[in-house]
């Protein structure tokens, strides 16, 4: 059975990695005023779940039983909230276009494997993924490295949202240097954990959906940054795809008022910082053409010699799954 045959209300899914310009996006897409049912920024249902772990990979040594036991709650708590959402949108007859970041919803299994060449799991086999609601099975394929099981998974027509890792990485790398603190954390050294410069767990989500739905679908879908800071025909192409309405786009807007940006707790302020003082599509964030290159020897003057190193690693080695996931972006044409 494929997705088109679920007698369902359509759930659209932005899959995003930070730095992106995901809150951008979401903002020109408007959606409260689209009968999408409201969300936190869009969605982030799985941010405590990712915030368990980034905890746990500031410790050294092994994770104990006690530590496994807190991310499995905090995945559970993060998926109820998630459930919860799509069942309350459709029995209102909402809209579903949820945005999440793909690195919170990743398996601790697979994190802690791509992060130490190890396995957090017990006798190294990763935990069965959580139970979905109204679903007999839970089950895990091979490219599936999220928390969640396929069963669940392929109810939602998904959008890739990619930008070119010499832009989003760096960007990441600032906000790591900010000293943020999220729920009395902080992390230990000033830098991105390696499973969040990482596109190994992007490229396996798209291939799973690739794997679904077939190569003769249009679905997943890719956008790339730049395409819809520059192509407002490429976003009203988009809206008409995920069920919005293109007349109710919006390019611009007002900046967030001073009253807004105080409620805001201090990681909010610095991770939306360029965000909230915007008044629309910022053409300065654009990627375009880039000489990695040239961009390290600007790194390093930034991020010192052994940063911008690590830096320039992670953009040459996240640029083969950009590239192919870019190769596969939707188009005017």
């Amino acid at each position: 059975m494929t997705v088109d045959t679920i007698s369902q209300t359509r759930r659209y899914w932005l899959l995003t990695m930070p730095r992106t310009a995901s809150n951008m996006f979401v903002r020109i897409l408007n959606l409260d005023e689209q009968g999408v049912r409201p969300a936190f920024h869009g969605g982030y249902f799985f941010f405590p779940s990712m915030m368990a772990r980034l905890k746990l990979y500031n410790k050294e040594g092994k994770w104990t039983p006690e530590d496994q036991v807190g991310v499995g709650e905090n995945v559970k708590k993060s998926f109820d909230a998630l459930q919860d959402y799509l069942q309350a949108a459709e029995e209102n007859s909402e809209k579903i276009f949820v945005k999440e970041h793909i690195s919170f919803l990743n398996d601790a299994h697979y994190e802690h494997e791509h992060m130490n060449n190890a396995v957090a799991g017990e006798n190294g086999c990763p935990p069965k993924p959580v139970p979905v609601r109204g679903f007999s099975d839970s089950t895990r394929s091979s490219l599936n490295r999220t928390s969640l099981p396929d069963e669940f998974l392929k109810t939602w027509h998904p959008t890739f949202l990619i930008r070119h890792p010499a832009m989003m990485l760096p960007s990441l790398y600032r906000t790591a240097q900010s000293d943020i603190e999220l729920y009395g954390s902080r992390r230990a050294q000033k830098e991105p954990f390696e499973v969040e410069v990482t596109m190994k767990f992007v490229r396996s989500l798209y291939d799973f959906y690739i794997g679904y739905f077939g190569e003769n679908s249009q679905w997943p879908l890719v956008l790339d940054a730049d395409d819809i800071m520059m192509y407002p025909e490429l976003v009203m192409k988009y809206a008409e795809l995920v069920g919005l309405d293109p007349d109710k786009l919006r390019f611009s807007w007002e900046k967030a008022s001073e009253e807004k940006i105080d409620k805001m707790n201090s990681a909010m302020k610095i991770m939306l910082g360029s965000f909230n003082a915007s008044t629309g599509v910022n053409m300065g964030k654009l990627a375009g053409k880039i000489d990695i290159d040239m961009e390290a020897e600007i790194w390093r003057g930034e991020f010192g010699e052994e940063g911008g190193r690590k830096l320039e690693r992670w953009v040459r080695d996240a640029m083969p799954h950009y590239e192919y996931l870019y190769s596969r972006r939707l188009t005017l044409g």
